[in-house]
């Protein structure tokens, strides 16, 4: 029986990129199961479409598969964005990196950054919507 919050991360996957085989829905489900929340499963599949259509935008096309989804939500588990407090927290921290050295990190690189350089706060409360902010 289907999670209904995973029923709305599959929908959104096949929204954007089509179709998923029962193998490829058994890894998402295997990412819930491991404590990955339903909403950072959503946000690694905006990702990948975001840089989808960052890569057409420089005039190269790019194919997103599942796999590339798939490392995506590899990467966050073994950070450990398994929530949205912290996704969020990893997110801003991401964009104010971006708007304040032009996409290059000062100091660490980020192979000397542990999980204590990231400072994470308490999100506001969820908004009423799943997706919600893709009704904007």
């Amino acid at each position: 029986m289907e999670h209904p919050d995973m029923h709305d991360v599959i929908q959104l996957y096949q929204s954007m990129f089509g179709p998923l085989t029962s193998g490829q829905r058994d890894k998402l489900y295997q990412a819930y199961d491991e404590g990955m929340s339903p909403f950072v499963i959503g946000c690694a599949v905006l990702r990948a479409k975001q840089e989808q259509r960052q890569k057409t935008k420089s005039g190269r096309l790019k194919r997103i598969s599942f796999n590339y989804i798939w490392a995506i939500i590899e990467d966050w588990l073994v950070h450990g964005l398994l929530d949205e407090q912290r996704f969020r927290g990893y997110w801003d921290d991401m964009q104010r990196r971006l708007t304040q050295g032009g996409g290059k990190s000062h100091g660490k690189t980020d192979l000397q950054k542990t999980r204590a350089d990231f400072q994470y706060s308490n999100p506001e409360p969820p908004p009423k919507g799943f997706f919600s902010f893709l009704d904007d």
